[in-house]
């Protein structure tokens, strides 16, 4: 299993949700570490807790490069299925 290491600081975005789905939020939720007033405190404890998962080398780490995003996920499911994720999108 991989381990990846990011900062609160590199995270544009952190899908949740379903796996098995498109990414435009019906399927789960997008968390935002800031906005353009600043870092979103509730947000980034939220992203922190999800980014100590990439870290553990618990999960395995499926790594893509799109536009001007990498992302990053995890498969979170219990059954293995895909039916919840989650998905780091690391600006370029």
């Amino acid at each position: 299993m991989s381990e990846y290491s990011f900062t609160i600081e590199q995270v544009k975005k952190l899908y949740i949700g379903k796996g098995a789905c498109c990414r435009c939020g019906c399927g789960g939720e997008y968390i935002y570490p800031s906005d353009e007033l600043g870092l979103i405190e509730s947000n980034a404890k939220r992203i922190e807790r999800y980014l100590k998962k990439f870290a553990s080398g618990k999960y395995p780490v499926d790594a893509q490069e799109a536009g001007a995003y990498d992302i990053y996920e995890i498969d979170l499911s219990r059954s293995g299925n895909t039916d919840r994720v989650a998905t780091l999108y690391i600006a370029k």
